[in-house]
């Protein structure tokens, strides 16, 4: 797996530039703020040979020691003041507007609970279509969450979101019905008639197109990352943003008998 790169750190950071008092952050600050958004793993963990930085930790420094910031107009550096751990970045005008240009991506893949190596391949995908006329056009699982939402969320990512969350449920139906896939709660069973064909649909990793890609192949490719659960695992795979659940460690804290999904298979 590669290493965390300076390039993908970038939106993170103006988005905590942008969210912090004054649009301005420490970089100790801003270092564990961006500890905690990727959680990194692996290599990205391990401390580099003679150092106290993790490799990671060293690529958030280099925002500083290379004035990747800077150098792009995004903030402005001040050095450290009395009382404070560090010195901190500004958000530039420039940087807010790059930003503002990229906030739909932000929200959803910090707002949501991605693994550090989907992150790192988001937020790369993102910066290499920087100066792009190619728009990327988001699905986001928590605008279907409650149905007729629509009535509220009135966008092209609702509509978008809506149709892969309609043929996730036909692509997980069998035998016209549909079961969370952890701890195998049937809606239907349940509440009967009024619970036909709902459940919730967990995004595993960020889906997204960009803008004049087919979206039906979008959709179809998506159907490999997406998975239905009921409304309490949703919640309990989301619960700790610094460890998200898997499915299958979900299905562990379960616990139920081996049979129990038997018709899950």
């Amino acid at each position: 797996m590669a290493r965390i790169t300076e390039e993908q750190l970038i939106l993170p950071a103006l988005y905590l530039m942008d969210i912090s008092p004054g649009k301005s952050i420490t970089t100790t600050a801003m270092k564990n703020a961006l500890i905690d958004i990727f959680r990194p793993t692996g290599e990205d963990n391990a401390i580099i040979s003679g150092r106290n930085d993790t490799f990671f930790t060293q690529k958030v420094r280099n925002l500083k020691s290379h004035n990747t910031l800077e150098n792009l107009g995004y903030a402005v550096y001040t050095d450290r003041i009395k009382g404070e751990p560090s010195g901190r970045f500004t958000l530039t005008q420039k940087g807010k507007d790059y930003l503002d240009a990229n906030m739909d991506i932000v929200d959803y893949l910090l707002n949501n609970t991605f693994s550090s190596e989907d992150l790192k391949e988001a937020f790369e995908i993102v910066n290499n279509n920087k100066g792009t006329d190619k728009k990327i056009e988001l699905f986001d699982e928590n605008t279907t969450v409650i149905e007729g939402a629509e009535a509220i969320v009135k966008t092209k990512v609702y509509k978008r979101s809506s149709k892969l969350r309609e043929k996730a449920i036909q692509f997980y139906t069998v035998d016209d019905r549909i079961k969370c896939h952890a701890c195998c709660f049937d809606f239907e069973e349940f509440y009967g008639e009024y619970g036909k064909n709902f459940i919730e649909i967990h995004h595993q990793k960020p889906v997204f197109q960009f803008d004049g890609d087919d979206l039906e192949r979008t959709i179809e490719e998506a159907l490999k990352n997406v998975i239905p659960v009921c409304s309490n695992c949703h919640r309990m795979i989301h619960r700790k943003r610094e460890k998200p659940l898997s499915i299958d460690e979900l299905k562990a804290y379960v616990q139920k008998d081996l049979d129990f999904c038997e018709d899950e298979e």
